[in-house]
């Protein structure tokens, strides 16, 4: 699909924890896109513009994207102003961080990793996998934040783990309180821990830059074939 210009307006925001932002854009026409993908948001009048990860799966005239507003820089102060009924020119749906459906026949297991908002994404993949493609293999998906205060979308997991045996989902905490009674460290330390048939494993990683390097040497040394490693950095 090639990408295109679309206008839409805020059809929902909220705050969802700390500086992590949800914004739902509606629009006039329905949009497809793969679950992974992004969109180009214009974020000032001379045309500059921030990427966003879709945060949901296709489902007719809307998106919502999830936005850590803490670098607070232009594109941060674009979604902070925003209002509900607020236009918005979105270019959609970039990239190539998606999930390759021949790759399933031959998978024992998904594993995903994220860090911070970089979950996004990974949110809506495993979503269209267990949901739309019934996929029976283990799905895990391992995603380390800082602080309780910033935690979100646990509901979310929880529901997904109620419907499916085969799901699995980790929370590591690199900063949290001392009765934090989940994982405490980095997700690479929680991945070192995990025991499973790695050559037949997809991965999938997204979130910083040091994280993504690690975690892929981690995998390869587990035995992880370096093509099924696949990985979304945000600087």
């Amino acid at each position: 699909m090639t990408p295109k210009k679309i206008i839409g307006k805020v059809e929902f925001k909220e705050n969802l924890a700390g500086k992590n932002w949800l914004v739902r854009i509606g629009f006039s026409e329905e949009v497809n896109f793969i679950p992974g993908q992004y969109s180009s948001l214009k974020v000032n009048e001379a045309g500059l513009r921030r990427s966003y990860s879709v945060a949901s799966l296709p489902n007719g005239k809307s998106i919502d994207l999830l936005v850590d507003v803490s670098p607070m820089g232009i594109g941060s102060r674009f979604i902070l102003g925003l209002k509900v009924g607020d236009e918005v020119e979105v270019l959609g749906f970039l990239g190539r961080f998606t999930v390759d459906s021949n790759l399933l026949f031959e998978a024992k297991s998904i594993l995903f990793v994220a860090t911070g908002t970089g979950v996004a994404p990974l949110k809506t993949m495993i979503e269209d996998l267990l949901y739309n493609k019934r996929f029976a293999g283990e799905v895990r998906l391992v995603w380390g934040m800082r602080h309780e205060e910033d935690l979100y979308w646990l509901k979310e997991m929880e529901n997904i783990n109620r419907d499916f045996d085969n799901f699995r989902f980790d929370l590591v905490l690199s900063k949290p309180k001392e009765d934090w009674p989940g994982f405490k460290g980095h997700v690479t330390d929680v991945v070192r821990t995990l025991s499973q048939n790695w050559s037949q494993t997809l991965a999938y990683l997204c979130g910083a830059k040091e994280m993504i390097i690690e975690i892929n040497k981690e995998l390869i040394a587990k035995g992880v074939p370096e093509t099924q490693v696949f990985y979304e950095k945000y600087f």
